[in-house]
């Protein structure tokens, strides 16, 4: 039996305090005891006198049991909640305005990347409360930012204007037309370099060049079939100054679309200048003006000199590129015109010379035919690039100064 050092008195093996003095005694770990007594509790505030008088020992031992505990194993404190107020509301700082984004450009590349990244990121979206939606936490796409300048700058003289089209063209014409050439040339000198003109033509549009590379190497294949074309007419003696009118429709068709990538530019307008007199030259020098006053029933007399009509319309219609530099005056389409009616007007001549007018014969031989389709083709495609070739030339003139 333990005993109290205090009094003396007998204490159990489990008491924390003496039962006679409220002592503490050493060596227990005090507990406070749990009574239904309210008067004798923790949150009594302190001993209490009965109706007697007398000083109540066990609340005294209850109150000290309590200051040891909170003394000995205090709780963890708690931060004090401050209360909101009106001067609080006040007092917060004012938020700042949302910054803005500029717009960056976007390589192929960083766009697959990115729509990859949003389909991805759809798929494991949260609900609608939990994103977050701020501007601070919006990603900015890489690349410089995009100016307004810029943009007009590339709307009014573009960098790399109809590459792709001249692409599209040359591989439309090139490919039917070496089909052509092999059914209806036969085995001839002259059908196998219409043959290779044409090969070569489609494989520069094919291949891998640079745009320049390939606006050059396809107009001196264009302007090769088309030399072999009009020699080919003068031996014939099929139409007269075919060279001229196939160095016309080359230069106005090329500087008609010079003018539509390059509005303001003054070369453009020069070029269409020299385009329109050389065609109007030719027109006059066939007599395209006094060409429907005799005509006869048979179509080989006037299908030649409709289209004689329409080459001196078209002429008038090129001076459109004189219009202010805010629209393009529908030049593009009348460069495209022109290209498609000098394919009907070879297609007319060797129709014409294949099936002639019911008292004549047929003189125009295979390899002669093979030679008019690579330079119609030629011719087409020498116009188209003629264009990218004068974009070449400005834009070194323009580095120059």
């Amino acid at each position: 039996m333990r005993k109290c050092k205090s009094c003396d008195a007998d204490v159990l093996r489990t008491d924390a305090f003496c039962g006679t003095c409220g002592e503490p005694v050493p060596g227990v770990k005090p507990v406070v005891p749990i009574t239904r007594d309210s008067g004798a509790g923790v949150m009594g505030g302190g001993p209490q006198n009965r109706g007697s008088g007398t000083y109540d020992q066990p609340a005294a031992a209850a109150a000290q049991a309590a200051a040891v505990v909170a003394i000995s194993d205090p709780g963890e404190p708690r931060p004090p909640t401050p209360e909101l107020t009106q001067t609080t509301i006040r007092e917060r700082p004012q938020s700042e305005p949302a910054p803005v984004l500029p717009l960056r450009r976007k390589k192929a590349s960083e766009e697959r990347e990115s729509t990859e990244q949003e389909s991805t990121a759809k798929a494991v979206a949260p609900a609608v409360g939990d994103r977050d939606t701020s501007l601070s936490n919006t990603p900015v796409p890489p690349g410089p930012p995009i100016l307004a300048s810029e943009l007009l700058r590339e709307q009014m003289q573009p960098r790399t204007p109809g590459g792709r089209a001249l692409r599209r063209v040359t591989v439309g014409l090139a490919a039917p037309g070496i089909v052509g050439v092999v059914v209806g040339g036969g085995v001839n000198p002259l059908t196998f370099a219409s043959l290779g003109l044409l090969v070569g033509m489609l494989a520069g549009a094919l291949s891998p060049l640079s745009y320049g590379a390939r606006a050059v190497f396809l107009f001196l294949m264009g302007a090769a079939a088309t030399g072999v074309a009009s020699w080919q007419q003068t031996l014939q003696s099929l139409a007269q100054e075919s060279a001229i009118l196939a160095a016309a429709t080359i230069l106005l068709s090329g500087s008609l679309l010079f003018r539509a990538y390059y509005r303001g530019a003054r070369l453009a307008r020069v070029a269409v200048s020299m385009g329109v007199v050389a065609l109007g030259a030719w027109f006059f020098l066939t007599g395209g003006h006094e060409s429907l006053i005799s005509l006869e029933g048979y179509w080989q007399s006037w299908v030649p000199a409709t289209t004689h009509i329409l080459f001196g319309l078209l002429a008038l219609l090129a001076l459109m590129a004189f219009m202010d530099s805010s629209t393009r005056g529908g030049v593009h389409w009348w460069a495209y015109s022109l290209l498609t009616l000098y394919v009907i007007h070879i297609g007319v001549l060797v129709a014409s010379q294949v099936w002639p007018a019911p008292s004549g014969v047929p003189t125009l031989e295979a390899p002669a035919i093979a030679a008019l389709i690579a330079g119609a083709v030629g011719t087409v495609v020498a116009g188209v690039s003629l264009a990218q070739v004068l974009v070449l030339a400005f834009q070194a003139a323009r580095r120059d100064r």
